[in-house]
């Protein structure tokens, strides 16, 4: 599907969808309060065909072999490549496979995040060469064939100038058990992108049969039609989502009373993904308010010792990625090296504070280097640096704001609320706000739903509006003073019952 045909079809269905919901609210006829109705339920349908740009994927093909790349070949040869090798490594063994034309020019260092000419990285290369068994390193070679044959040099080149492989241990322990052992083909990738849909799909089914079927049919169009999190982002990669239906079925579980199981998955988000442990922020704040109130607290205590159980069940596995302990040490490494590499389709409370005009209008950017960012993410560190200060006082606010409404609510929706604790902790790159869907499972239900679909109309509009090139530093610069003032406004009449009564004072049961 063309990119302005996306847009335009997309935007339309967002803007009707928005329209449905406060239909559905305002004129619910005989329904009952958690049933859809007819109009929902289609949209529903509607909004998961559009997901996939109705069967389009990426441009025909399901498999986001961008992503695969990364994870499939990252984790399956975790032991040898780490998170420094599997560019060096996969460009040594295109050497081998000889494909008749001079390598590119220049990569990423993943001991740096700099991007360098290739030349320079020859020890380097040779250094990952002998990490690898004669036999392993032969398996390595094919699976890389496999993707230099499938796609453009420029396409491989490119993915070369990213940023190499990321994900926990914990993360890659859960991969290896599936890329472990197939040789990478269409069958292979096809099949590993098929997880996610698995796994989302019986998280949808967990919250329809929680919730009832007019939340989950929100949940499922607010995924279906989110801008930020387009199929071209992780549509068709391999187990990118698994943190979300995690956090999806513990939010149900809390809803259920299910306290223990709900922070073991809470604990396996944030061991593969790390912010997703925000989420036991509202809980937090809740059992606080019930220890004020002198209310049983036995709930938190199974919540905290399945939180527990789950970090301590995630550090083992990610002891067994064949790298033995020294993979934690290793990511750790990472985590720091990427510490300083800002990416322009970040989402975050500190966008409101960093980025300038400068910025919005690339005036920072020179597409003439071979990593035409540097200077604005040098810039961009200064900055921070800088205005650390007003950074933290921003952040102390926000999550004032969103304790003070947490203390108004049930414990499932005061976890909801991790998202704004994400958002006023972290950058996050604009894919990871899919956990946006979780919104209808909070407080208000119909009018946050509505109003976010509202906002993603905008983003549609503004994508057509600007075309090419488009600023990401634009788009998701306004989308995060967006999401900063659509957390607030949802969060703002709890958080002023919660200062006008009192904080010793028990909520209104509803």
């Amino acid at each position: 599907m063309q990119l302005t045909t996306e847009l335009w079809i997309k935007g339309g269905l967002s803007l009707l969808a928005c329209f449905l919901v406060v239909w559905r609210h305002k004129r619910p006829g005989d329904l009952k309060p958690n049933q859809a109705g007819q109009l929902l339920g289609v949209m529903a349908v509607v909004a998961l065909a559009a997901y996939t740009n109705f069967g389009q994927f990426h441009g025909g093909s399901m498999i986001h072999h961008w992503e695969q790349f990364h994870y499939f070949l990252g984790s399956k040869y975790f032991p040898e490549v780490g998170y420094d090798g599997i560019y060096v490594a996969s460009l040594a063994a295109e050497r081998e496979i000889g494909l008749g034309h001079g390598p590119q020019p220049y990569m990423r260092d993943l001991r740096t995040n700099e991007v360098v000419p290739v030349g320079s990285m020859v020890n380097h290369m040779n250094e990952v060469r002998e990490r690898f068994s004669d036999r392993r390193w032969e398996i390595f070679r094919e699976d890389v064939r496999y993707f230099l044959e499938f796609n453009k040099y420029s396409y491989i080149s490119n993915i070369r100038r990213d940023h190499g492989y990321n994900p926990t241990p914990t993360w890659t322990f859960t991969a290896r058990l599936f890329s472990a052992w197939p040789a990478a083909s269409d069958l292979t990738l096809k099949s590993l992108a098929w997880l996610d849909p698995i796994l989302l799909l019986g998280m949808f089914v967990m919250i329809f049969r929680t919730f009832g079927n007019r939340i989950g049919c929100m949940a499922v169009i607010i995924f279906g039609l989110g801008y930020p999190w387009r199929f071209d982002w992780v549509g068709g990669a391999f187990l990118r989502q698994d943190w979300l239906a995690a956090v999806g079925v513990a939010v149900c579980l809390l809803k259920k009373q299910r306290f223990g199981l709900a922070g073991g998955l809470i604990a396996y988000a944030a061991m593969v993904r790390v912010f997703p442990g925000g989420f036991l922020v509202g809980p937090a704040v809740v059992f606080i308010r019930h220890l004020a109130d002198r209310r049983p607290t036995a709930w938190f205590r199974r919540l905290a010792i399945g939180f527990a159980a789950g970090v301590l069940l995630c550090l083992a596995a990610g002891s067994l990625t064949g790298a033995g302990p020294r993979a934690w040490a290793d990511f750790e490494w990472n985590l720091a090296k990427h510490h300083g590499t800002w990416l322009t389709n970040n989402v975050g409370l500190k966008n409101l504070l960093l980025y300038d005009r400068a910025t919005m209008r690339r005036d920072d950017v020179d597409f003439k280097l071979p990593e035409p960012w540097i200077r604005w993410q040098e810039k961009m560190n200064r900055l921070q640096h800088q205005r650390r200060p007003a950074l933290v006082l921003a952040a102390a606010l926000f999550l004032g704001v969103a304790a003070a409404a947490a203390w108004r609510l049930e414990v499932h929706e005061a976890a909801v609320l991790g998202m704004a604790v994400a958002f006023a902790v972290v950058v996050l790159t604009c894919y990871y706000w899919v956990m946006l869907l979780l919104v209808p499972l909070g407080r208000g239900r119909w009018g946050p739903t509505a109003a976010w679909l509202g906002l993603n109309t905008a983003l549609f509009a503004l994508h057509l509006v600007y075309r090419t090139p488009l600023s990401f530093e634009l788009l998701y610069g306004l989308f995060s003073w967006a999401l900063a003032i659509y957390f607030l406004a949802w969060m703002a009449p709890d958080a002023w019952r919660t200062f006008r009564l009192g904080w010793g004072r028990r909520p209104t049961r509803r």
